[in-house]
């Protein structure tokens, strides 16, 4: 390549690892967050043995490493877009040919592996994997006598195997067409037979040695959160990667030095890329993410300017705004501004896997159900995967312990904790805490927690007692007017007006907030003839209003103009949305 072809590689290579780290750091942040919360990195030498030990492992160890980065966005999508160009670099630095054609496939697994890390339960470790795989065969080449250098690549194939699992397969597509390419084919031949033969014993040993079955030895132990799951993306990455090297080891490519081959296929390549990551990104999940991250950092305000730009409908964002307009006070009054989809959206119900009790657990925790929101944390750490532990549920395990008494048990999170990086220093000030018995003191949400936990009660309940459940809340503790705002906007959601009725005796305020009222307007309107004798406290412009909703209702108005005109009430979720069982 001429040196201006030089520079204009590298800006392509830089302009490929600053669209990554964009997409990243501003389309998509909230799946690196996710990524970090769902494992619980140990600078300790017995958790690096437990997690190098196993086939593949070592490239799982750099992964998760890198992967506790993720806690700021930032410094995530600068990992891997550092990582994903590496890739590109390494498989450029093996072609043979320099030529732009060859530059511009050299982007091809790059690509696929972009595609592949959007996928919230791609680990990074496989991507550590490709270029680890990459950067052996590069180092094998600086080898200039063949029989030293054959010796350690077959050296190499099971040492690999151990580090990376079965993408040494790349590793060994690599070295055995430079091998075939560059020498008499009599000499490497028994070679290329050799490493075939390594690679195909290494999961059967494996297999006799460790304790999975051998398809999982085959396809990964650690490359993707389900291991049922064969991520196609990451596997298509190999041949994408093999193909450069591979055409460069043909006399005719060199021929092909011309700008307008490459521009062609990196446009094409770099065009098509960008649509695909675009179209591959899940925005309803990310969503999700964003939301249940506001919470976990308790941004009550941001999730309210979020819900603003955008009305959240999925029952696990909408809850996420209910709790943030509860701890904000502005439950009771702007709850109806927000599309609500029933009870579901303001506690969903209990679902066993790994995602959805996290921001449920939130809310049992803010509203003092101390039992049930460990019993969340719990149950949602063990239905990982993976099987790896979250750093954010230990955190969470440790303050419920805390709350309930269990110091001990509390000090055995804290101790794992003490050995992650971005929670050490809060584990540590916990543990001087207890020491000092200056906890609740020192942490007044512990102290709230402490004050408004059922310290009479441990019992499980389904979702039909919940209103049992808040009420006893505020039974137990009168402070706590958050359960009280939970219980009267239950008994609305699940449009029990009765109900409603008979709790809101409790409320202690001087005026009732704005959907309180239209809801004792509604069931004023389906238990009366008209609106004489209406209570003082029902303000008479919400009967006004009430009036001509009923006038428009009964005329047979289509939904969107009463949307338009309504649809910051009560009364039309009462009439258009959640259809109670």
């Amino acid at each position: 390549m001429s040196r201006s072809q030089q520079i204009t590689a590298a800006a392509v290579t830089a302009l490929c690892g600053a669209g990554i780290y964009c997409f990243f750091a501003l389309r998509y942040p909230y799946h690196l967050h996710f990524q970090e919360q769902y494992q619980l990195f140990q600078d300790t030498w017995a958790y690096f043995a437990g997690v190098a030990s196993v086939p593949g492992g070592l490239a799982d160890w750099l992964g998760r490493f890198l992967t506790q980065f993720f806690y700021y966005a930032p410094a995530g999508a600068a990992i891997l877009a550092v990582l994903l160009c590496a890739v590109q670099l390494l498989c450029w630095a093996l072609c043979r040919a320099r030529t732009p054609l060859l530059y511009a496939l050299s982007l091809l697994p790059a690509l696929l592996l972009l595609l592949f890390c959007c996928d919230e339960n791609a680990l990074p470790g496989a991507a550590v994997a490709l270029a680890l795989s990459l950067g052996a065969a590069a180092l094998c080449r600086l080898v200039r006598k063949a029989a030293l250098r054959r010796a350690l690549e077959l050296l190499l194939v099971p040492l690999l195997y151990m580090a990376c699992g079965p993408l040494t397969l790349l590793f060994v597509l690599v070295t055995l067409t430079r091998e075939l390419s560059d020498g008499p084919r009599r000499r490497a031949l028994p070679f290329a037979a050799a490493a075939l033969v390594l690679l195909a014993l290494c999961p059967l040993v494996a297999a006799r040695l460790f304790p999975y079955p051998l398809g999982r030895l085959v396809r990964g132990v650690h490359y993707f959160r389900y291991h049922n799951v064969i991520p196609a993306l990451l596997w298509l990455a190999v041949p994408g990667a093999w193909l450069p090297v591979l055409l460069s080891c043909f006399k005719g490519v060199e021929r092909v030095r011309g700008m307008l081959p490459g521009l062609a296929a990196g446009v094409l390549i770099g065009g098509g890329g960008a649509f695909l990551t675009l179209r591959s990104a899940d925005q309803v999940k990310e969503e999700w993410m964003r939301y249940d991250f506001m919470v976990r950092m308790q941004m009550w305000n941001r999730i309210m300017l979020q819900a603003d730009k955008h009305n959240p409908s999925n029952p696990t964002t909408v809850s996420c705004l209910n709790l943030a307009l509860a701890q904000t006070g502005r439950l009771p009054g702007s709850q109806f501004q927000y599309f609500q989809n029933g009870p579901e959206g303001l506690i969903p119900e209990y679902r066993g896997d790994h995602t959805n009790p996290v921001p449920t657990g939130e809310i049992f925790w803010h509203l003092g159900m101390v039992n049930t929101a460990q019993r969340y944390a719990f149950e949602a750490q063990e239905a990982i995967p993976d099987f790896q532990k979250s750093a954010r549920l230990y955190k969470r395990l440790a303050e419920t312990n805390i709350v309930n008494g269990d110091w001990p048990v509390a000090r055995k999170y804290l101790k794992v904790l003490q050995h992650a990086l971005f929670y050490k220093a809060w584990a540590r000030e916990t543990l001087t805490l207890l020491d000092n018995g200056q906890i609740f003191q020192a942490r007044p949400q512990l102290a709230r927690a402490l004050d408004f936990r059922l310290k009479e009660h441990d019992f499980l309940f389904s979702g039909e007692e919940m209103d049992s459940m808040l009420g006893l809340l505020k039974v137990e503790n009168p402070q706590n007017g958050m359960a009280l705002d939970y219980l009267l906007s239950w008994c609305l959601l699940r449009k029990d007006l009765d109900r409603f009725a008979e709790v809101i005796g409790l409320l202690d305020a001087p005026v009732l907030p704005k959907s309180y009222q239209e809801a004792l307007l509604l069931r004023w309107v389906l238990t009366h003839q008209d609106f004489n004798g209406l209570p003082p406290y029902l303000a008479p412009a919400h009967a006004q209003r009430l009036g001509r909703f009923i006038t428009d209702y009964h005329s047979g108005r289509e939904e969107a103009r009463m949307r338009r005109d309504y649809g910051d009430t009560y009364w039309f979720y009462y009439y258009y949305r959640y259809r109670s069982q």
